[in-house]
């Protein structure tokens, strides 16, 4: 069984929201866009757009880490022949992330520095690694993930998808061979926020829509109370095997 909700909305101080998130069946995306409020905003649409494209347009694909890298591959090209076409909104481009389940496996794709996460059995595990400066300071040894949090330059990222023809994605394959939450979220909920409050949501979670609802909004609360600086977005996923699925609620 599958269950998904997703929320984007723009926080307490920017204006608009240049984030973007697509809820499947079983396809999710978010970007984060970036260039400018109205850039940041076309980057974010635009790529997630053109994920949905590239899966409509080849309907018998089957869902995969080279499937889901060609997926942003193509949006970075759509980003790419938008600043030809318009000449505008040079600067912009946008964080991605991909995932998809299909036969018992989570695929997925990453760029930027929104994050993919897991929750299995009261545990939260972070499989994306960010692709942003502050990363680079922790690989170094210079600075802690904690200081990471806080740190000025905690907002530049070192990879993005709309900026040159040539593009780094990352990938993976997680087995689901147990009930799991998944998170998909863009930096404006992970930074203000720590592992922590994301695990005590989890663990507060019950099965069910109205229930990741709930468990979304208390994390938007959390964010909130943070100061909610940026624009905030998650796309929670709850998988529970059909073998224990017992009749619950979808």
């Amino acid at each position: 069984m599958i269950t998904s909700y997703g929320i984007s909305e723009a926080g307490l101080i920017r204006p608009v929201n240049e984030d973007c998130i697509l809820v499947g069946t079983r396809l999710f995306v978010l970007a984060d866009g970036m260039g400018g409020y109205e850039g940041g905003q076309l980057a974010s649409s635009t790529a997630v757009a053109a994920v949905k494209q590239y899966f409509d347009a080849h309907p018998d694909t089957v869902y995969s880490e080279s499937a889901m890298r060609e997926a942003v591959l193509f949006a970075n090209h759509a980003i790419l022949h938008q600043k030809v076409s318009s000449g505008t909104y040079q600067e912009m481009g946008t964080t991605l992330i991909l995932a998809a389940i299909a036969e018992d496996h989570l695929y997925w794709a990453h760029v930027g520095d929104s994050r993919l996460y897991i929750w299995n059995t009261g545990r939260l595990t972070q499989i994306t690694k960010d692709h942003s400066f502050v990363m680079t300071l922790v690989d170094e040894g210079k600075i802690s993930r904690e200081e990471m949090r806080a740190h000025p330059r905690k907002n530049e990222i070192t990879r993005a998808v709309g900026i040159r023809a040539a593009l780094e994605v990352d990938t993976g394959t997680i087995a689901l061979d147990s009930p799991m939450m998944i998170l998909i979220c863009s930096d404006g909920l992970s930074t203000p926020i720590d592992d922590n409050t994301i695990t005590e949501a989890f663990n507060d979670c019950g099965r069910g829509e109205e229930a990741l609802k709930a468990c979304a909004e208390q994390l938007l609360k959390k964010v909130y109370e943070a100061g909610a600086s940026d624009n905030i977005s998650a796309i929670l996923v709850q998988y529970i095997p059909d073998e224990l699925n017992n009749g619950a609620e979808s």
